[in-house]
């Protein structure tokens, strides 16, 4: 049975994790398919949106499931490696918070480039309270949304942050109840995947951003597509 589970609308690629007897924890196999199917997404995709079933996003790892060390470590390892994929991704990247984002659960929703969340959901970085630090690669994520010394707090403290708290300090980006959120995919579903990558490239601020950025543009401006755009905006 899946784990992961991939739905397709369009170009659009919904990736969600399909465990929630388990608050969707990741073990060994889960973290297999949730890599599988970023990378397959990655190839072919416009954009990628994590969801999850069940009223927890993700609780992080699985701790029952992963009692070997060196298996946990592995698994620490694959997470880290599919977060990098999906931070440092050429198409845009949504998670939709619906619940609770746990541990290693609020790394992942963290990575997204668009982090939406319901009303109702929270977020709660626990590793401390397990004696760990963040295993996923989501400290930094956290940092650039929050800040230093927020995310210092939110992972020394390891309290609960609900959601209108969440959107207020940077840590998710939208609130939108599940049928603003539907719209909205329906939206990016209809993104080009050569537009959304140079959407993304336009808001990298790494040294190589920029003219990637210029590139792109200057491909967008050649093509037909903007010029059809532009006659419709001027007829109107």
């Amino acid at each position: 049975m899946a784990k992961v589970c991939v739905d397709r609308v369009a170009d659009l690629w919904q990736i969600r994790l399909c465990r929630p007897e388990v608050r969707n924890a990741v073990d060994a196999e889960i973290s297999r398919q949730l890599r599988s199917a970023v990378e397959e997404a990655l190839a072919q995709a416009s954009a990628i949106c994590l969801r999850a079933e069940g009223p927890v996003f993700c609780s992080g790892g699985d701790i029952g499931a992963l009692q070997d060390d060196d298996e946990a470590l592995r698994v620490m390892d694959e997470m880290r490696g599919t977060l990098d994929l999906l931070r440092g991704s050429p198409i845009p990247v949504v998670a939709y918070v619906e619940g609770a984002a746990i541990g290693g659960g609020a790394e992942l929703a963290v990575s997204a480039h668009l982090l939406c969340c319901t009303p109702g959901s929270s977020f709660q970085f626990v590793q401390a309270r397990l004696s760990l630090s963040p295993g996923w690669g989501g400290g930094p994520d956290l940092v650039r949304r929050v800040g230093r010394g927020r995310a210092l707090d939110l992972l020394l403290s390891a309290r609960r942050v609900g959601a209108a708290e969440a959107e207020a300090i940077g840590l998710a980006d939208r609130i939108l109840t599940p049928l603003q959120f539907s719209k909205f995919l329906d939206m990016l579903a209809l993104q080009d995947r050569e537009l959304a990558r140079a959407e993304i490239s336009a808001v990298r601020t790494d040294a190589d951003g920029p003219a990637l950025a210029q590139r792109q543009f200057s491909d967008l401006w050649r093509s037909e597509r903007h010029h059809e755009a532009m006659r419709r905006f001027l007829d109107r």
